[in-house]
């Protein structure tokens, strides 16, 4: 092993170790109110390792977002051949799978800060899916359809209806789910605002 490789692999334990402990206090609920010197002894490595690797908090939870993503969570960006409803469907089960995760990423400071590594990514990805299922609708419908679709498929649809109607996560995710398949019928069927005999 060279040294340039034994370095990053140091870089990358510490890096982890870090988001690791990010996380932890993401699923604990007070990671708004955890300062960065406390995440770096927590996670093992120096005051001067975290500044180094995040100058600030704003890097470090955008990064730590992009680290959730792919490694914790394994949620893809782009919205594969499987279609937009049972990519929601499979992403959904993870997120139900870390509930403390799942909250804190949209009720607190950090959580929200966290989401945002991959919040415009994923919303241009769903953007593409939806022309990709219903390619004739015009820009401001498409613009409407995406805005709608991007919300359902985020966490923050399934958890509301959780949380408003008393719906376990499996039945919330069903309802949504069922909310998508009917929108995108409706929209393939020509039922949008800009054609004819479509909803005004």
């Amino acid at each position: 092993m060279t040294v340039e490789s034994l370095r990053d692999r140091q870089a990358d334990l510490a890096r982890t170790a870090i988001f690791e402990t990010v996380v932890r206090h993401l699923e604990a609920g007070d990671a708004d109110d955890v300062a960065m010197e406390d995440l770096a002894r927590e996670a093992g490595v120096s005051r001067r390792t975290l500044y180094r690797y995040f100058p600030n908090r704003s890097d470090l939870l955008s990064a730590t977002g992009e680290w959730v993503r792919a490694e914790v969570l394994d949620l893809p960006i782009d919205v594969g051949e499987e279609g937009i409803t049972e990519n929601f469907r499979a992403a959904a089960a993870k997120l139900a799978k870390r509930p403390e995760l799942a909250r804190a990423l949209l009720r607190t400071q950090a959580g929200r800060a966290v989401r945002t590594g991959y919040r415009d990514e994923r919303a241009t990805a769903i953007r593409r899916a939806v022309r990709a299922e219903v390619p004739d609708l015009s820009r401001r419908d498409l613009d409407r359809a995406a805005g709608v679709i991007g919300y359902l498929c985020s966490s923050s649809a399934w958890i509301t209806i959780q949380d408003e109607t008393g719906l376990d996560a499996s039945s919330a995710q069903a309802a949504v789910a069922w909310a998508l398949d009917v929108l995108l019928a409706r929209l393939r069927a020509g039922d949008h605002p800009n054609s004819k005999g479509g909803t005004k």
